[in-house]
Parts: C-alpha cells; sequence; structure tokens
C-alpha cells in the first residue's frame, strides 16, 4: 500500500465484499460494505446526486464506482492527503478493475475471491512503482 492510501476495499453494489487491501483488518468487512451501500442510496435519494467521500475521524473514505456502477471502490486515506491525489488514484484503481472484469464477470462470480489474485497482484504492482 501506498503513504497516500491506508486501505482499499472493493464491494459489490450490494455490500458485499470481493477484494480488500488493509493493512490492520480491523473492520468488518460486511459491514462497512452494507454501511457503504446504504448511504450511497440514502445520498442518492435525498440530494439526487452521488456519494464521492466521507470524512470519518482522522480519515476519509472515497468512493468510486466501476463495472458499469456494479462495483463499488472505497478508498481509506489520512485527511490531509489532497483529494485530487486520492481522485486520481482512485481512477486508476477503477480503470485496472474495469479492464481485468466484465459485468459477466461480478455477475457470475461465485464468491471466491481468489478470483481476484491477479487483480490485487496488479494494484500492488502499481504502488511498488509509484513508489520508486
Amino acid at each position: 500500500m501506498s503513504s497516500t492510501l491506508d486501505e482499499i476495499w472493493i464491494f459489490s453494489k450490494d455490500g458485499i465484499p470481493i477484494v480488500d487491501f488493509a493493512r490492520i483488518g480491523g473492520v468488518d468487512k460486511s459491514l462497512l460494505g452494507s454501511f457503504i451501500s446504504a448511504i450511497k442510496v440514502f445520498v442518492k435519494e435525498v440530494s439526487k446526486g452521488q456519494l464521492r467521500s466521507l470524512n470519518v475521524g482522522n480519515d476519509k473514505y472515497t468512493f468510486t464506482t466501476c463495472v458499469q456502477n456494479e462495483v463499488i471502490l472505497v478508498c481509506k486515506s489520512p485527511l490531509e492527503v489532497k483529494d485530487k491525489k486520492i481522485q486520481k488514484i482512485t481512477k486508476i484503481i477503477a480503470d485496472i478493475f474495469d479492464d481485468m472484469f466484465s459485468l459477466e464477470d461480478i455477475n457470475n462470480w461465485d464468491g471466491d475471491v481468489s478470483f481476484f489474485e491477479k487483480f490485487k497482484d496488479k494494484v500492488d504492482l502499481y504502488f511498488k512503482m509509484a513508489d520508486l
């Protein structure tokens, strides 16, 4: 993981955890996924807009979608990291995911997270190259 992002999670639009890059792993992914899915629906209903980020304590959670809005990418970063930098990184990660997986892949996914190992490897490589 980079110094810019602390953790990354990828959820189905229904909040089901798909992949995570968590150093600490103290977050209940199912609970987080359900919360994010519910809050995105709430924001869309109330404001007709889209939730892009949420500040909690000293952390910022940034959201983006991929695979035709069927997948939610969530990145946790320190508050002091600039939004523009986080948006750039989340776009790159979402683009990698979009390039590797189709809507059919997501809809037919059987819950086995090993299916996403090559994606995790590519993202790990991205962060290693970015740190050079």
